[in-house]
């Protein structure tokens, strides 16, 4: 399980000391996948994100400790009628040495909004209003309780630059205008520019030396290269091609302890890994009978055969043979370091194949059916081997499955433009940590900008409700309410078979003093290679 240490205080404060004095230094990082682009509008895919978070700025920031912090706005304060007015921070300058203005700010607020990915965050959004050269008024269709957590995902974008690069409108991913000016470069505020940006292989970043804000780290220049062979990224760093890698191989961990001159990072992610079924197609895609005729009906939509599929997986066996015990279990959307997070609602699941195999025959499959499991590749910590575990545990029951393995790229096209998945396992995250958004995002019914990452298309209007009525209450004890209702009703109609929380492990060489962040992302700004 994940150990306690973890939280790692002290390690933060170590890291947060280092002399400011050391010598410049270049950071060669490598991790499983590339951006999928480098608009910071047109995809939540957090790898991307943390990349993207290098150049451009958000309203909020999150701290180490994922707390909310100021950033480009220096103060938020709800002020009625469905509007939230923010302070824009002074004397801030695009990367083009043009200054960031309250009007750049209202323009992202609007561009953002319309992005399909960000829909369950900003859809809501009517309109942003220029108050005076340091005010924004965000307003929205009615009154949002978790904004500022949201505003950690809301980047700022110069109006001006975007207006002259054809790109005022955000360009779709894997449509004819995904190869758009914003795909390779960029122009944001924050403490590293874009040099290069080579899709599907490597991003280069050099340090602004204007920016607004403070280094607490020495690196001037940093390469990350995406390397999505396990064997061939560990090999990068052990033979000192790259000084760190994310997403240490789990069964590689004791070779980097063992071996002189590299260390080992870890904390938990704000992620869940979680199993999706098909909640509202007729049909199911890719389901057949055992005959391999295709069947009549969604065996997907039929509570009993959610709840049949959730017995039969041991999420424990999981973390304990796949996971290596880097990872913790959850029964429940959102896990230690959401907010709203509600650990008494945890109910861990009995493993029970017999009572899964009665379900199924009550639903009308007594002799299981056919389908395929979508698998993520590369992207999430040991996702094949999680789908593959769970084809043998789901064999048990009469359900065979055939696991489809996908580069992330595929995969990430297949769910936007689609979605075109009835049954894949996925992670999820909610975009601002909190369970509010990550209900709207993932289980929330598809539509009129809501449930933008529901991609099984789920649907539970009483659900629905219940999120609606959260998202305008403000009162804390009310919200402790709705939110532990909220949960209770995604567990009884089984929204999706949830697995575990994963442990971020980064390996580096000795000499790389960084502080690993529960959102993955990489802050070069605070990274010191020392001689």
């Amino acid at each position: 399980m994940l150990n306690k240490s973890f939280t790692r205080a002290a390690a933060l404060a170590v890291a947060l000391a280092l002399p400011m004095a050391a010598p410049a230094a270049t950071l060669n990082y490598a991790g499983t996948t590339t951006a999928l682009t480098f608009d910071p509008h047109a995809t939540n895919d957090f790898v991307t994100t943390a990349l993207a978070r290098q150049t451009y700025e958000t309203l909020v920031e999150l701290g180490p400790d994922m707390s909310l912090v100021p950033g480009l706005a220096t103060a938020w304060e709800y002020v009625g009628d469905s509007t939230w007015r923010l302070t824009i921070r002074e004397g801030v300058t695009f990367h083009d040495g043009t200054p960031m203005t309250a009007a750049d700010v209202a323009f992202s607020i609007k561009r953002q909004s319309t992005s399909k990915l960000y829909s369950s965050m900003f859809g809501k959004v009517t309109d942003a209003v220029v108050v005076d050269d340091t005010t924004v008024d965000m307003i929205t269709a009615a009154p949002d309780a978790v904004m500022p957590a949201k505003l950690t995902r809301l980047f700022v974008m110069s109006e001006a630059w975007a207006a002259e690069h054809g790109v005022t409108e955000i360009p779709q991913l894997g449509s004819e205008s995904a190869e758009a000016y914003s795909l390779r470069h960029a122009n944001g505020t924050g403490p590293m520019m874009l040099e290069e940006q080579i899709p599907g292989e490597q991003t280069t970043f050099v340090k602004y030396e204007d920016w607004w804000g403070e280094f607490t780290g020495n690196v001037d220049r940093a390469i990350y290269t995406a390397i999505g062979s396990d064997p061939t990224r560990l090999a990068a760093l052990l033979s000192g091609e790259v000084d760190l890698i994310t997403n240490l191989p789990l069964q590689d961990i004791e070779r980097v302890t063992g071996t002189e001159g590299f260390k080992i990072e870890e904390t938990p992610q704000r992620l869940f890994m979680e199993i999706e079924m098909d909640g509202t197609r007729d049909v199911a895609l890719a389901t057949f009978d055992k005959d391999g005729n295709p069947l009549d009906a969604n065996p997907f939509k039929d509570v009993r055969v959610r709840k049949a599929i959730r017995m039969a997986i041991d999420q424990n066996a999981i973390i304990e043979r796949i996971m290596r015990g880097h990872a913790s279990p959850v029964s429940l959307p959102g896990a230690p370091g959401f907010y709203g997070y509600a650990p008494e609602m945890e109910q861990p699941v009995t493993v029970d194949v017999e009572g899964a195999k009665a379900l199924l025959a009550e639903a009308g499959y007594p002799d299981g059916f056919k389908t395929t499991l979508n698998c993520p590749l590369e992207r999430y910590v040991n996702a094949e081997e999680i789908c593959r575990a769970s084809a043998q545990l789901l064999a048990r029951i009469g359900i065979d499955v055939t696991v489809n393995g996908m580069v992330w790229p595929e995969f990430a096209k297949m769910l936007v433009n689609g979605p075109d998945s009835s049954f894949h396992l996925i992670g999820a995250a909610g975009n601002s940590g909190d369970l509010q958004d990550t209900l709207i995002a993932i289980a929330y019914t598809r539509g009129d900008g809501m449930g933008a990452n529901n991609w099984a298309l789920f649907s539970n209007p009483e659900l629905d409700a219940v999120v609606d009525e959260l998202s305008q209450t403000f009162d804390l004890e009310k919200r402790d309410e709705l939110y532990a209702t909220a949960i209770g009703m995604a567990q009884d109609s089984v929204h999706a078979v949830y697995l575990h929380q994963p442990a971020i492990t980064w390996a580096m060489k000795d000499n790389v003093d960084i502080y690993v962040r529960a959102d993955t992302s990489v802050q070069l700004k605070d990274v010191t290679v020392s001689e």
